[in-house]
């Protein structure tokens, strides 16, 4: 299961790689209101990785959607609209995926502390099933 998510996260990160590529060319003029919309929800998406331990669980790739956040601040500045509008989707894109990934690792260790105490308590019943 954690298997096939990984892989459909990835699938869909790579869509929006591509997407975000072809729609930046496609409004190369200045920066507009939609495009300071995807700006903020960047900052939305990082928050939200920050917020699911992305520090913790996927530290690079939050990084460089905070990387590339700066990149799109800095664009902004230059009021390169083509540069700040990638940047944007791409901080957006990975801070996604940084969540995606701290919520699979969490999941996973969840897991891995169940199969822990499962493993304690069927020794616990075996041991009691031995005593007389």
């Amino acid at each position: 299961m954690f298997g096939k998510r990984f892989i459909f996260l990835t699938v869909a990160f790579c869509s929006l790689l591509l997407i975000s590529s072809l729609v930046g060319y496609a409004s190369a003029q200045g920066i507009n209101a939609s495009q300071e919309q995807e700006f903020a929800e960047a900052k939305a998406a990082i928050h939200a990785a920050r917020k699911a331990k992305a520090d913790r669980y996927a530290l690079e790739t939050l990084q460089q959607a905070e990387d590339l956040l700066k990149t799109a601040d800095a664009a902004r500045q230059f009021k390169d609209g083509l540069k700040f509008n990638q940047a944007s989707r791409l901080a957006r894109a990975y801070a996604e995926l940084a969540k995606a990934i701290s919520e699979l690792k969490a999941e996973e260790e969840k897991l891995a502390a169940t199969r822990e105490e499962l493993q304690k308590a069927k020794a616990e019943i075996d041991r009691l099933k031995k005593s007389p």
